[in-house]
């Protein structure tokens, strides 16, 4: 085989190796964003279940990456987790900004804005995806709605 064509050959490997790492790559943050996503969708529904459940008031405080869920009755942090991929936490209350207050009606008691406000989660790559918290306390996937129309 001549010299040309070996090199060529070699060139064509490390340009599939490096395609090859590359899409590893973008799959292992699309899963980290994923994964994020997920955990605190879950963590958010489960206080809304939990002011409802037992006739409280549950806070979720945001600290950057942290994230705290406190009972109102003790103020003890019945959760505290960290969440790397929350990059920006637009959610205003009459309590403090960066939290969310969930009673047995929702959110609407203490909310700054009607509709609440979202969570921005992004990957390393650019990938983003929004939680929505509505006045009545539900956990939605999505866009803060900033002019919605009466219906």
């Amino acid at each position: 085989m001549s010299l040309a064509k070996t090199q060529k050959i070699r060139a064509l490997i490390y340009a599939l190796a490096f395609v090859a790492i590359a899409g590893i790559f973008m799959s292992w943050d699309k899963q980290r964003l994923d994964d994020d996503f997920d955990k605190l969708y879950f963590l958010l529904r489960t206080a809304r279940l939990d002011a409802l459940n037992m006739d409280t008031v549950i806070i979720v405080k945001f600290n950057g990456s942290t994230v705290s869920v406190f009972n109102q009755k003790d103020l003890s942090a019945t959760t505290t987790t960290t969440i790397p991929l929350i990059t920006q936490v637009d959610y205003e209350t009459h309590m403090g900004n960066d939290m969310i207050v969930y009673t047995w009606r929702g959110t609407s008691d203490y909310n700054r804005r009607v509709h609440g406000g979202e969570i921005v989660l992004k990957s390393l790559l650019g990938f983003r995806r929004y939680i929505h918290v509505n006045c009545n306390g539900m956990v939605r996937e999505g866009r803060y709605p900033e002019n919605e129309s009466p219906h």
